[in-house]
């Protein structure tokens, strides 16, 4: 790219979620300082952040917004209790007020998910790998539990729950641990770290309940995080963050009635030049325009690249460095002009400029401190 100057058409509100407290957490951040909850920036248009608001919550690690506009999830994650999904109205100006709170039946909560009807959301929580599914109203508030059931498909004494945080960093693959949610036509995709598997389960959106169909191993030690469904191809894309790898696969809608896996793994391609290393895959996330993947690389400390070629597999073309430790997450402007990485360790959200032809992105400069981010989220 010949510059790294940004120029946007228009001024940008997003959400940064921090860690409050590091000892409540599964895993162990290193960060200098702690954060105090959500942090409401603006990203002008000569690429400036400029804060506007700080909400205290719980270390918030998760913004997911309603399609309704004026609702934004931000879920709590500890492992000392329960976890909590907190429910806050938008206002015409993006400022924020807490407007209720579901607690969810498992620990370090990390996802919540919303049915293509608005009806239902599936709330996930790592720990214990316990899904809970409930209603939401018209307004997007959360209601009732339908169904809460833990996750996991090897006998009962072949597997245990960890007990500590300490025992959770050596041993993430002796119990399940359920990572995120994605619906797709009459299916559930839910991966797991601790099962090496991605389990599919059928919708149905009268009785609002998921009913186990089969499970889609992956590769024994891979560990599966996060998945990105690509918008126009039956194509997704599965983040395995102890194997650094993406897995691409093909996603299969025949013979709705027949039990198969609907999610058939077609391509692993890496993230890092050197997958030995030590290095957790974390964020992923198509462009705007699904002509490219990204990938943030905790350990290596970097953007991994991908172009997604014409049937949905990939081809890596670039591994850029985050200009900061452990890069948790990662969003890109709806316009796809800049990147914006949160550096959970080093405290500071870094800003890239990217080139939407290309899909390549250069850093500007610019360095926001910020403590502890671990999520970054564009609204309005």
């Amino acid at each position: 790219m010949s510059s790294t100057s940004i120029a946007l058409d228009t001024s940008y509100n997003l959400l940064v979620g921090t860690y409050t407290d590091l000892d409540a957490l599964a895993h162990q951040p290193y960060a200098p300082t702690s954060g105090q909850g959500i942090y409401g920036l603006t990203l002008t248009k000569d690429g400036q952040l400029v804060e506007r608001e700080i909400l205290d919550a719980l270390n918030p690690a998760v913004l997911i917004p309603h399609s309704n506009g004026t609702m934004m999830y931000a879920i709590v994650e500890t492992i000392q209790n329960n976890g909590e999904v907190l429910q806050y109205n938008i206002a015409d100006d993006s400022s924020m007020t807490l407007a209720g709170s579901f607690e969810a039946s498992g620990k370090s909560t990390c996802y919540i998910a919303i049915s293509p009807n608005k009806d239902v959301a599936i709330v996930i929580n790592y720990w214990d790998a316990i899904v809970d599914v409930l209603e939401v109203d018209e307004a997007g508030r959360l209601g009732n539990v339908i169904q809460s059931f833990k996750q996991f498909y090897r006998p009962e004494d072949q597997w245990r729950q960890v007990a500590t945080r300490e025992d959770h960093w050596t041993n993430r693959q002796v119990g399940p641990h359920a990572h995120c949610a994605h619906f797709w036509k009459e299916w559930v995709f839910i991966p797991d770290l601790g099962e090496n598997a991605v389990f599919q389960y059928r919708y149905d959106p009268v009785k609002k309940q998921l009913e186990p169909d089969t499970h889609i191993e992956f590769e024994a030690g891979s560990g599966p995080r996060h998945m990105a469904m690509h918008p126009t191809l039956d194509i997704c894309y599965v983040s395995n963050e102890l194997f650094n790898t993406v897995c691409v696969a093909q996603l299969d809608s025949s013979e709705p009635e027949v039990s198969k896996p609907r999610l058939i793994p077609i391509q692993y391609a890496s993230t890092l030049e050197d997958r030995e290393q030590v290095s957790y895959v974390s964020e992923i996330k198509l462009s705007p325009d699904a002509r490219f993947l990204y990938v943030s690389n905790r350990g290596d400390n970097s953007l991994a690249i991908f172009k997604v070629l014409d049937d949905g597999q990939l081809e890596r073309i670039d591994l850029v460095a985050t200009e900061g430790k452990f890069p948790r997450h990662f969003s890109i402007t709806p316009c796809g002009k800049a990147v914006i990485v949160a550096n959970q360790d080093s405290s500071k959200l870094s800003l890239f400029s990217r080139d939407v032809e290309s899909g390549r992105i250069a850093a500007t400069g610019e360095v926001y401190e910020i403590p502890a981010p671990n999520y970054i989220r564009f609204f309005g």
